[in-house]
């Protein structure tokens, strides 16, 4: 026999239990670029089109997410681009502006304009109380891409 227990802790997270078993519905979103666009060195991903959005613990931003609530946060993250130019591709997730430590990947584009590449981050970030409407960012820190698919998810863990 199957029985579901309900808690509703706050609007967007609603628990069920089923035989020991746990599936909720988080806070998350999950934004896209689909369209090719060019990014500069040292030059911000652009993220232009939501997905997905349950909750409000995440709100999107100009070509960023934002964090409304203090907690950690769960980062994936595909970006599939060419170069103009032969050198290192380097992104880096930046909270407010800062690098944030391991969620970062880079590439080596040996032929301009004809490599495909594909990078993927992820990581956890925390957001302490004072931090909150603070804003989540890809960087491109290496040689000028031009961007065919962007894809972000970020989940509130709690």
């Amino acid at each position: 026999m199957l029985s579901f227990i309900g808690r509703i802790d706050n609007v967007s997270s609603l628990f069920y239990f089923m035989k020991g078993e746990t599936i909720m519905s988080r806070n998350l979103i999950y934004m896209t670029t689909t369209t090719n666009a060019s990014v500069l060195a040292n030059g911000v991903v652009p993220l232009t089109t939501i997905q997905r959005r349950d909750g409000c613990a995440l709100q999107d931003g100009t070509n960023s997410i934002i964090f409304r609530a203090p907690g950690y946060y769960k980062v994936n993250g595909s970006i599939t681009f060419t170069a103009p130019e032969a050198g290192d591709v380097t992104i880096v997730a930046q909270k407010n502006n800062t690098n944030i430590p391991g969620i970062t990947a880079s590439t080596t584009i040996t032929t301009a304009d004809t490599e495909v590449r594909t990078i993927n981050i992820n990581g956890i970030v925390r957001v302490f109380c004072s931090e909150k409407g603070s804003s989540l960012t890809l960087v491109n820190s290496g040689v000028a891409i031009t961007v065919q698919n962007v894809s972000l998810d970020v989940e509130y863990l709690g």
